[in-house]
Protein backbone atom coordinates (compact mmCIF):
# COMPACT_ATOMS: atom_id res chain seq x y z
CA UNK A 1 0.00 0.00 0.00
CA UNK A 2 2.72 2.67 1.15
CA UNK A 3 4.72 1.50 -2.25
CA UNK A 4 1.85 2.51 -3.82
CA UNK A 5 1.20 5.55 -2.68
CA UNK A 6 4.64 6.75 -2.87
CA UNK A 7 5.08 6.10 -6.31
CA UNK A 8 1.71 8.41 -7.07
CA UNK A 9 3.29 10.93 -5.19
CA UNK A 10 6.78 10.89 -7.39
CA UNK A 11 4.65 10.71 -10.57
CA UNK A 12 2.64 13.59 -9.45
CA UNK A 13 6.17 15.66 -8.52
CA UNK A 14 6.91 14.68 -12.08
CA UNK A 15 4.37 15.80 -13.83
CA UNK A 16 4.63 19.22 -11.93
CA UNK A 17 8.22 19.46 -12.67
CA UNK A 18 7.60 18.77 -16.47
CA UNK A 19 4.86 21.06 -16.56
CA UNK A 20 6.55 24.05 -15.00
CA UNK A 21 9.70 23.44 -17.03
CA UNK A 22 7.33 23.24 -20.08
CA UNK A 23 5.92 26.63 -19.20
CA UNK A 24 9.34 27.79 -18.39
CA UNK A 25 10.81 27.10 -21.67
CA UNK A 26 7.37 27.36 -23.79
CA UNK A 27 7.51 23.95 -25.41
CA UNK A 28 3.90 22.59 -26.21
CA UNK A 29 6.50 19.02 -26.60
CA UNK A 30 6.98 19.10 -23.06
CA UNK A 31 3.77 19.31 -21.73
CA UNK A 32 2.27 17.02 -23.30
CA UNK A 33 4.87 14.70 -22.36
CA UNK A 34 3.95 15.89 -18.67
CA UNK A 35 0.27 14.23 -19.02
CA UNK A 36 2.37 10.83 -19.18
CA UNK A 37 2.94 10.91 -15.36
CA UNK A 38 -0.19 12.36 -14.82
CA UNK A 39 -2.28 9.59 -16.44
CA UNK A 40 0.54 6.89 -14.48
CA UNK A 41 -0.87 8.48 -11.43
CA UNK A 42 -4.04 8.75 -11.48
CA UNK A 43 -3.81 4.57 -12.02
CA UNK A 44 -1.74 3.95 -8.76
CA UNK A 45 -3.64 6.56 -7.47
CA UNK A 46 -6.69 4.43 -7.64
CA UNK A 47 -5.09 1.48 -6.94
CA UNK A 48 -3.79 3.24 -3.25
CA UNK A 49 -7.32 4.29 -2.40
CA UNK A 50 -8.11 0.79 -3.42
CA UNK A 51 -6.03 -0.48 -0.71
CA UNK A 52 -6.46 2.48 1.70
CA UNK A 53 -10.38 1.50 1.74
CA UNK A 54 -9.89 -2.33 2.24
CA UNK A 55 -7.58 -1.69 5.33
CA UNK A 56 -10.20 0.70 7.01
CA UNK A 57 -13.18 -1.69 5.85
CA UNK A 58 -11.41 -4.34 7.43
CA UNK A 59 -10.56 -2.78 10.89
CA UNK A 60 -13.93 -1.34 11.18
CA UNK A 61 -16.05 -4.64 10.55
CA UNK A 62 -13.55 -6.24 12.94
CA UNK A 63 -14.28 -3.48 15.95
CA UNK A 64 -18.12 -3.52 14.41
CA UNK A 65 -18.30 -7.72 15.08
CA UNK A 66 -16.42 -7.08 18.51
CA UNK A 67 -18.54 -4.36 19.79
CA UNK A 68 -22.09 -6.63 19.06
CA UNK A 69 -20.07 -9.88 20.06
CA UNK A 70 -22.57 -11.10 23.00
CA UNK A 71 -21.06 -10.65 26.68
CA UNK A 72 -20.88 -14.20 28.90
CA UNK A 73 -23.08 -14.09 31.70
CA UNK A 74 -19.19 -13.65 34.08
CA UNK A 75 -18.98 -9.94 32.18
CA UNK A 76 -23.04 -9.02 32.49
CA UNK A 77 -22.60 -10.13 36.30
CA UNK A 78 -19.27 -7.92 37.04
CA UNK A 79 -20.46 -5.01 34.73
CA UNK A 80 -23.37 -5.09 37.07
CA UNK A 81 -22.26 -5.99 40.47
CA UNK A 82 -19.15 -6.07 40.10
CA UNK A 83 -16.41 -8.91 41.07
CA UNK A 84 -16.98 -11.02 43.37
CA UNK A 85 -15.19 -11.17 46.51
CA UNK A 86 -16.70 -14.82 47.56
CA UNK A 87 -16.21 -16.14 44.56
CA UNK A 88 -19.33 -18.08 44.93
CA UNK A 89 -21.63 -16.28 42.39
CA UNK A 90 -22.33 -18.98 39.27
CA UNK A 91 -24.00 -18.04 36.57
CA UNK A 92 -27.06 -20.24 35.64
CA UNK A 93 -29.09 -18.19 32.78
CA UNK A 94 -28.47 -14.89 31.09
CA UNK A 95 -30.02 -12.62 28.44
CA UNK A 96 -28.09 -9.54 27.92
CA UNK A 97 -29.69 -6.13 26.24
CA UNK A 98 -27.54 -6.04 23.13
CA UNK A 99 -28.76 -2.63 21.72
CA UNK A 100 -29.08 -0.57 25.22
CA UNK A 101 -31.27 1.89 23.39
CA UNK A 102 -33.79 -0.91 22.07
CA UNK A 103 -33.58 -4.07 24.22
CA UNK A 104 -35.54 -3.65 27.35
CA UNK A 105 -33.47 -5.97 29.91
CA UNK A 106 -30.78 -7.44 30.69
CA UNK A 107 -31.95 -10.79 32.76
CA UNK A 108 -29.80 -13.10 34.63
CA UNK A 109 -30.31 -16.05 37.20
CA UNK A 110 -27.55 -17.13 39.67
CA UNK A 111 -26.54 -18.90 42.34
CA UNK A 112 -24.68 -16.57 45.31
CA UNK A 113 -23.97 -17.07 48.79
CA UNK A 114 -25.33 -14.90 51.81
CA UNK A 115 -21.76 -12.50 51.91
CA UNK A 116 -21.83 -11.83 48.29
CA UNK A 117 -25.92 -11.13 48.25
CA UNK A 118 -25.50 -8.88 51.25
CA UNK A 119 -22.43 -7.22 48.75
CA UNK A 120 -25.14 -7.14 45.99
CA UNK A 121 -28.22 -5.22 47.94
CA UNK A 122 -25.49 -3.11 49.42
CA UNK A 123 -24.88 -1.33 45.85
CA UNK A 124 -28.18 -0.04 45.54
CA UNK A 125 -31.20 1.87 47.61
CA UNK A 126 -33.88 -1.33 47.48
CA UNK A 127 -37.11 -1.36 49.11
CA UNK A 128 -37.58 -4.97 49.80
CA UNK A 129 -40.39 -7.77 50.86
CA UNK A 130 -40.59 -10.86 51.49
CA UNK A 131 -43.29 -12.42 49.54
CA UNK A 132 -45.15 -15.90 49.01
CA UNK A 133 -44.81 -17.96 46.28
CA UNK A 134 -47.76 -16.52 44.77
CA UNK A 135 -47.56 -13.20 44.89
CA UNK A 136 -44.02 -13.26 44.18
CA UNK A 137 -45.58 -13.50 40.08
CA UNK A 138 -47.19 -10.18 40.55
CA UNK A 139 -44.05 -8.62 41.40
CA UNK A 140 -42.60 -9.67 38.05
CA UNK A 141 -41.96 -8.02 34.99
CA UNK A 142 -44.75 -8.66 32.86
CA UNK A 143 -43.37 -7.94 29.32
CA UNK A 144 -43.30 -10.40 26.74
CA UNK A 145 -39.11 -10.27 26.37
CA UNK A 146 -38.93 -11.90 29.54
CA UNK A 147 -37.09 -15.47 28.76
CA UNK A 148 -39.04 -18.85 29.88
CA UNK A 149 -36.40 -19.27 32.47
CA UNK A 150 -36.54 -16.21 34.45
CA UNK A 151 -38.87 -18.01 37.19
CA UNK A 152 -38.26 -16.42 40.43
CA UNK A 153 -41.37 -18.43 42.18
CA UNK A 154 -39.23 -21.52 41.62
CA UNK A 155 -37.17 -19.84 44.33
CA UNK A 156 -39.02 -21.82 47.38
CA UNK A 157 -42.11 -21.25 49.12
CA UNK A 158 -41.32 -17.25 49.87
CA UNK A 159 -38.40 -15.19 48.63
CA UNK A 160 -37.21 -11.47 49.30
CA UNK A 161 -37.74 -8.91 46.64
CA UNK A 162 -35.65 -5.84 46.52
CA UNK A 163 -37.09 -3.07 43.77
CA UNK A 164 -35.22 0.00 42.70
CA UNK A 165 -36.53 2.75 40.43
CA UNK A 166 -34.13 5.35 38.67
CA UNK A 167 -36.76 7.82 37.28
CA UNK A 168 -33.67 10.22 36.11
CA UNK A 169 -32.22 6.81 34.40
CA UNK A 170 -35.56 5.22 33.24
CA UNK A 171 -34.29 2.33 35.07
CA UNK A 172 -35.89 -0.44 37.26
CA UNK A 173 -34.01 -3.05 38.99
CA UNK A 174 -35.43 -6.05 40.13
CA UNK A 175 -34.05 -8.94 42.46
CA UNK A 176 -35.45 -12.07 43.47
CA UNK A 177 -33.35 -13.71 46.27
CA UNK A 178 -34.20 -17.24 48.07
CA UNK A 179 -34.70 -16.94 51.55
CA UNK A 180 -31.01 -18.65 52.66
CA UNK A 181 -29.44 -16.44 49.89
CA UNK A 182 -28.35 -19.19 48.09
CA UNK A 183 -30.07 -18.47 44.36
CA UNK A 184 -31.23 -15.14 42.55
CA UNK A 185 -33.02 -13.84 39.64
CA UNK A 186 -32.03 -9.84 38.79
CA UNK A 187 -33.77 -7.92 36.14
CA UNK A 188 -32.49 -4.49 34.95
CA UNK A 189 -35.18 -2.59 33.10
CA UNK A 190 -35.32 -0.04 30.74
CA UNK A 191 -38.31 2.10 30.50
Amino acid sequence: MYTWIGTTIALLLLFLLLLVMSIYQKKKSLALISLIPLVISLITGSISLYFIFKATYTKVSGRVEKALEPRTGVQIYTSLFGNSVDACSKIINTKDAVVPVIDCCIWLEFSTCPGEAARIIAQNNYQSALLAKKEIQFAEPGIAEKPNWFAPASLGDSALVFKSIRTQEKRETLLFLSTDSSRAFYCDLNF
